[in-house]
């Protein structure tokens, strides 16, 4: 059984999650023990692939003028409104999960735990590659694009996840939806959400009432638990780990 490092950071501000995250890479190389985490945003905001251009895939204009952060993560992917969710990230290396072959088998171990969470609720699930016929689909809009592993149910994408290496040392975050409102967000975002509709899901809509985030959260460190034979402990950052993530914090836009 693995001991894995576990932070619970409660609601945040977007630029503060993402320095966390980028953080907890450097972290790793001279603790070398793996890190599970979970965490929400507050205030609400976007987040956007790394390889995203903010200015032509959102209205900066009308996010300033509301009053909406946008940050850019460290993984790619497409763009995110972090409000009603639960997050998590998994900072380990390849060993700590059983060295796998390829990026691709990588989502597959890591997610695993995600699945379980859900079949905890009597869902379904499956990754887009085994359950969905079709081609990949490309967007702007993480929820209106689909991926070989993203997590299906129903039929319906729920959440998304993103992954960078390091070194040999994988970050892997994602954003499970407690709820969506895509109206809301689509004065801010340049491609229309409209093609999202339909085609994704979040876990009130799933599970057929309102799932709080402190009791999903629950359900997926037992998942977590469960999935990869660890046993977690929670510890805080320490004061030298948070003059990381300030380092990191300074360079969020």
């Amino acid at each position: 059984m693995t001991t894995w490092r576990f932070l619970d950071s409660g609601h945040l501000p977007p630029s503060t999650n993402m320095a966390i995250d980028e953080a907890l890479i450097e972290i790793y190389a001279s603790q070398r023990r793996p890190v599970f985490r979970i965490y929400g945003w507050q205030p609400p905001g976007f987040s956007i692939g790394c390889s995203q251009n903010a200015e032509a895939v959102l209205d900066l204009p009308a996010c300033r003028r509301d009053g909406i952060p946008v940050v850019k993560r460290v993984t790619g992917g497409g763009i995110i409104f972090h409000c009603r969710e639960v997050t998590y990230s998994v900072v380990c290396s390849e060993v700590d999960i059983g060295s796998p072959i390829t990026v691709k088998h990588g989502y597959r171990t890591i997610c695993s735990f995600l699945l379980e969470s859900y079949r905890h609720y009597g869902l379904n699930p499956c990754f887009s590659v085994d359950c969905r016929a079709g081609n990949k689909i490309r967007s702007t809009f993480c929820f209106s694009s689909f991926e070989d592993y993203d997590i299906l149910i129903d039929g319906r994408k729920i959440g998304g996840n993103a992954q960078k290496w390091r070194r040999r040392i994988i970050l892997q975050h994602g954003s499970i939806p407690l709820d969506m409102d895509f109206p809301s967000v689509q004065e801010y975002i340049r491609e229309p959400v409209s093609s999202a509709v339909g085609k994704t899901t979040s876990l009130k809509q799933s599970v057929g009432r309102e799932v709080t985030f402190d009791e999903f959260a629950g359900v997926m460190r037992e998942s977590f638990c469960t999935a990869f034979d660890a046993r977690i402990e929670k510890k805080d950052l320490t004061a030298a780990e948070k003059q990381v993530v300030s380092k990191y914090e300074q360079d969020k836009p």
